[in-house]
């Protein structure tokens, strides 16, 4: 009711040659394979979805990730509306705008390795080698270094089995990221 009431984010450095192309990429792929044809409505409907997405987040305006959101729910509903067979070739056609949330979680895996390494190598050169039971990375410190990525929000990251899996739990008492060493 809040977000509804007070929020309206403003669409502010809008990525429009990304949209551009995607609409142009749409309108030529469902051409060529006789799908369901591709409008400008899908266009502003993604807009819309950027709005709200970032409305939901209780921002001003709207970032690149919220754009990214909606292009990606839009994908997943046009690309599921279709006949199996072209279905297919738009999700192959496509997977670069489908596959952003798993390259976000690669890139922030790769981030969180790199500062659990530099406070591993000042941890070892503070006590002769020896190697430590955990390493606590403060969590505003790696969502900091993650906004300088233009990821604003790692949070869904804390989920993924590629967190869990490498030995990283989530800290809420201590805010902070856990990395745990045998």
């Amino acid at each position: 009711m809040y977000a509804k009431d007070k929020v309206h984010p403003k669409l502010y450095q809008m990525d429009q040659e990304k949209i551009s192309q995607l609409y142009s990429d749409l309108r030529r792929e469902s051409l060529n394979h006789g799908s369901i044809p591709i409008t400008v409505r899908h266009i502003e409907s993604m807009v819309r979805m950027s709005e709200a997405h970032a409305r939901m987040h209780l921002r001003d305006y709207v970032r690149a990730d919220d754009i990214n959101v909606a292009i990606g729910v839009m994908l997943e509903s046009f690309i599921g509306a279709q006949k199996l067979s072209v279905m297919k070739s738009l999700r192959r056609s496509f997977s670069k705008y489908i596959q952003y949330a798993q390259d976000n979680d690669e890139l922030l895996y790769y981030l969180l390795c790199k500062m659990v390494k530099e406070k591993l190598t000042f941890y070892q050169y503070r006590h002769q080698g020896s190697m430590p039971s955990e390493l606590v990375i403060p969590m505003e410190e790696f969502e900091s270094q993650a906004g300088d990525l233009q990821i604003h929000d790692p949070t869904p990251f804390y989920d993924t089995t590629l967190f869990s899996n490498n030995g990283f739990m989530v800290d809420t008492q201590r805010k902070a990221l856990v990395k745990q060493f045998q």
